[in-house]
């Protein structure tokens, strides 16, 4: 069972991760649909899932959390330093989101009014001023969602990523808290 309501989309709950819900993250990240995407190609297993529970899902300079429908998790998304470390990160005011919802729960809205509210948190909430995002050229339900969420494409790391047998591209994406929509 997910941990206590942290934050509340229209449709979604954001909750802390507990132990208990890495059976259902270590099912979803050995699920190709999701590993692929994502760009890590390594097995997750019990002591793996263990590992990557107290190194990046308990990480304390990032906030991660449980995407839910009621009580059902169905995804993941979080906020963690840029790629330019935690010294940059702080004086930028700028994180970087990454999500997954799991693949049998696509197309209900959920990656949006996840990324939704936790976008809101992190303007409102935690002070940012700058979001960024880095989904693979392959990944075009990433890029539709990010765009209608007011990110813009900022750049491109040409052939950064190894997907499928060949060679993409990494997409960069920026969302300044100037530049939000916050539908006042």
């Amino acid at each position: 069972m997910p941990g206590p309501v942290f934050l509340e989309g229209e449709i979604v709950t954001l909750r802390p991760i507990e132990k208990e819900d890495l059976e259902f993250i270590q099912r979803c990240m050995n699920d190709p649909r999701i590993w692929r995407p994502a760009l890590d190609i390594n097995p997750m297993n019990r002591q793996v899932s263990e590992e990557f529970f107290v190194n990046v899902l308990s990480d304390p300079d990032g906030v991660t959390c449980l995407v839910c429908d009621d009580e059902e998790p169905v995804g993941l998304i979080s906020l963690s330093e840029s790629q330019y470390g935690p010294d940059e990160t702080s004086r930028a005011r700028s994180t970087e989101l990454d999500y997954w919802i799991a693949p049998e729960r696509h197309d209900n809205g959920y990656g949006s009014d996840a990324a939704e509210r936790m976008i809101q948190y992190a303007f409102e909430d935690r002070n940012l001023r700058r979001i960024t995002s880095r989904p693979g050229s392959f990944n075009e339900g990433s890029q539709a969602l990010l765009e209608s969420l007011g990110f813009e494409h900022e750049g491109t790391l040409r052939e950064a990523s190894w997907y499928r047998g060949e060679y993409y591209d990494i997409l960069i994406y920026g969302l300044l808290r100037t530049d939000w929509r916050t539908g006042d």
